[in-house]
This record gives C-alpha cells, sequence and structure tokens, in this order.
C-alpha cells in the first residue's frame, strides 16, 4: 500500500496442475521450466481476457507485483515488462546471443507498445 509497482502482466489460475507445479520464475536451474506464463487457464493483462492498463482499475494478484525503488523514476520504471519480455526470448533460447556467431535481430513496428 502507498508504493509504486509495475506488474506481470501473466496471471495464472493457481489452481491447475501447471500452477501447482510451476517452478518460480526466478529459477535459473532451467530456463524452460513451467511457470503461470504456461497456465492453461491463464489470463494476460491487456490481451487475453484481462483489461488493459488504459482501463480506469484494474486488479493483478499481490505475487504479481514487483516494488518500483525509490531512485527509478516513473519514465524507467514504465519499461520493466517490456524489457522483462525481451529478456525472456533470451532466456528461452530463442536469441542466440553469445559465441562466435550470435543472431541478428530486427524489430520490425512498434507493436503492442504503439
Amino acid at each position: 500500500i502507498d508504493q509504486r509497482v509495475c506488474g506481470d502482466i501473466n496471471v495464472g489460475c493457481a489452481d491447475c496442475f501447471v500452477c501447482l507445479n510451476a517452478r518460480g520464475l526466478d529459477d535459473r536451474s532451467g530456463c524452460c521450466q513451467m511457470s503461470r506464463n504456461h497456465c492453461p487457464f491463464r489470463t494476460v493483462l491487456g490481451i487475453l481476457n484481462h483489461n488493459g492498463t488504459m482501463a480506469e482499475y484494474l486488479t493483478l494478484p499481490i505475487s504479481n507485483l514487483h516494488r518500483v525503488p525509490d531512485g527509478m523514476s516513473d519514465e524507467v520504471a514504465v519499461f520493466s515488462e517490456p524489457l522483462a519480455a525481451a529478456c525472456r526470448i533470451v532466456e528461452q533460447g530463442l536469441v542466440r546471443y553469445d559465441g562466435p556467431h550470435p543472431d541478428r535481430v530486427a524489430i520490425v513496428g512498434d507493436g503492442k507498445l504503439g
């Protein structure tokens, strides 16, 4: 309460096999472990069965909220989720960034960030 937060947009149901057996998103033992992102009943803020941030009010489970450090401006904090999504693509091995021949990536269009 009375704190600035950023929200994880994926909300699992918390009751299915995937949610009950998911590894934490911070578990680095295997990047492609099950997580609430794989819940077959999940909602995704602004994308799948959950109003987006243009709504007057929205709710997220407290487990989806991450405190914004006091020294971080709102202009920087707003990019936490898009940056997390980009990092997740690298974690999943969809883009190779190390080794003698890293992948080249072109970002085309503005996507959902508009």
